[in-house]
C-alpha cells in the first residue's frame, strides 16, 4: 500500500472543445510515472493536489499542461468517470478520473508543457480509421451523448455496393411499417424478389396495404399472430398468450425460409416490439439473423428495438412522437392508418 502520496487518487480531465466543436488531444512524452503511456493520445488533465476542489485542480492542470488561464475556459458538467492506475497498477494505485466538458473561450494559444510533445483537434462526429484509434472511447461516446452527436458512418461497410445490409426502424412515432413498405415497393419496382413477414399482425381486416401486395408480382408476405382488434367492441387486446408465442416462432421459421431462398429483400415487420413484449426471444431472432445471406437486405420494424438488434443494424432510424391526432380523439382512419 502507498503510504505517502503527494496527490490524491482522483484526476480531473478536460474534454476541451473549441468554437468549431472539435476536441483537443495531447500526446504523452512518457516522463515520470507515465512510461506506460508514452506516445499515446489522451485528454489534458491530471491528479488533484491535496486541498484542491475538482475545479481548482482542473484549472491548475490546464494551466500547467496547456498554458491556459481561467479566463480562457468555461467548465461545464462532468460527463464520464473512468478508472486507471499509476504505471497501469489499478489494484494498488488506482486513479478515478472525472471528465468534464470544458469550452474554450476565444482562440488562446496552446502552449504544451514537457509532459506532452504534440496536440491535435479531432472532430467527434467521425470515427477515425483503425490505424489511428481514439483514446477513451467511452469518454468520446459520453461527449457525443451530451452534445447529441450521432455518428452515422460505419467503416466496416465503407464503399460497399449492392444489397445485404440491415435497416432498422424503431421509436414511438408513426411511420415504421410505412417506411418498410415503401422500401419493399421500391425494390419490387426494380425487379427484386421481396418477402415480408408480419409479426403479431394476424387477420386481414385492418391491413389494406396487403390488397395492393396481392396484386404485385415478386412479393410474398406471411401474416402471423392474432387479430387483436375485437370486431364488435373495436378494443385492442394487449394480452400475450401461448398462441402468440407459437405464432412468433412460426414467423421466425418463415424468415429463415426466405433467407434460405435468397430473397433480395426481407421485411420483419413488428419484430422489434414482438421481442420487447416477449412474444419471441431476442436470442432466437439473432440466431435467425445469422442465417441471412450476404446478398439479402433485411428491414426490421417496431418500437422498443432491443439493443442487440440495434447493434446489428447498418441503418437505424428512430421515429419520435411529437404530435398525434389519436390523442385528440381522432380514430384510426381507413387507408391512412391501416
Amino acid at each position: 500500500m502507498i503510504l505517502h502520496m503527494e496527490k490524491k487518487f482522483v484526476a480531473n480531465k478536460a474534454v476541451l472543445v473549441n468554437a468549431q466543436g472539435k476536441i483537443l488531444l495531447v500526446r504523452d512524452t512518457g516522463k515520470l510515472d507515465h512510461k506506460d503511456v508514452e506516445g499515446k493520445w489522451d485528454f489534458p488533465g491530471g491528479r488533484m493536489d491535496v486541498g484542491e476542489t475538482p475545479h481548482e485542480g482542473l484549472l491548475r492542470e490546464l494551466h500547467e499542461e496547456l498554458g491556459l488561464v481561467p479566463e480562457d475556459v468555461q467548465i461545464e458538467n462532468p460527463i464520464h468517470v473512468g478508472l486507471w492506475g499509476v504505471g497501469g497498477d489499478t489494484l494498488n494505485q488506482p486513479i478515478v478520473g472525472i471528465f468534464y466538458v470544458v469550452r474554450l473561450i476565444g482562440s488562446p494559444e496552446i502552449r504544451l508543457s514537457e509532459e506532452h510533445n504534440e496536440f491535435k483537434w479531432i472532430d467527434p462526429r467521425f470515427n477515425p480509421p483503425d490505424t489511428e484509434p481514439l483514446p477513451g472511447g467511452e469518454t468520446i461516446n459520453a461527449f457525443r451523448t451530451y452534445e447529441g452527436i450521432v455518428v452515422a458512418s460505419d467503416e466496416a461497410i465503407k464503399g460497399r455496393e449492392g444489397y445485404g445490409l440491415i435497416q432498422l426502424f424503431t421509436g414511438n412515432g408513426k411511420g415504421k411499417t410505412t417506411a418498410s413498405l415503401g422500401e419493399a415497393i421500391r425494390a419490387i419496382g426494380a425487379g427484386k424478389r421481396v418477402g415480408i413477414v408480419y409479426f403479431d399482425k394476424g387477420g386481414d381486416t385492418h391491413y389494406f396495404e396487403r390488397l395492393v401486395l396481392d396484386g404485385l408480382e415478386g412479393v410474398e408476405y406471411v401474416a402471423t399472430g392474432r387479430d387483436r382488434i375485437d370486431p364488435i367492441t373495436n378494443r385492442f387486446d394487449f394480452s400475450i398468450t401461448e398462441f402468440d408465442k407459437q405464432e412468433g416462432a412460426r414467423g421466425l421459421r418463415e424468415v429463415a425460409r426466405m433467407f434460405t431462398a435468397t430473397y433480395d429483400v426481407v421485411v420483419m415487420d413488428e419484430v422489434n416490439s414482438s421481442a420487447d413484449l416477449g412474444i419471441i426471444a431476442v436470442e432466437d431472432v439473432l440466431r435467425v439473423l445469422d442465417q441471412k445471406s450476404e446478398r439479402t437486405e433485411l428491414i426490421m420494424t417496431g418500437r422498443n428495438a432491443p439493443q442487440e438488434f440495434m447493434d446489428r443494424a447498418h441503418l437505424m432510424t428512430e421515429m419520435r412522437l411529437r404530435k398525434h391526432y389519436f390523442y385528440s380523439g381522432v380514430k384510426a382512419r381507413e387507408g391512412l392508418d391501416y
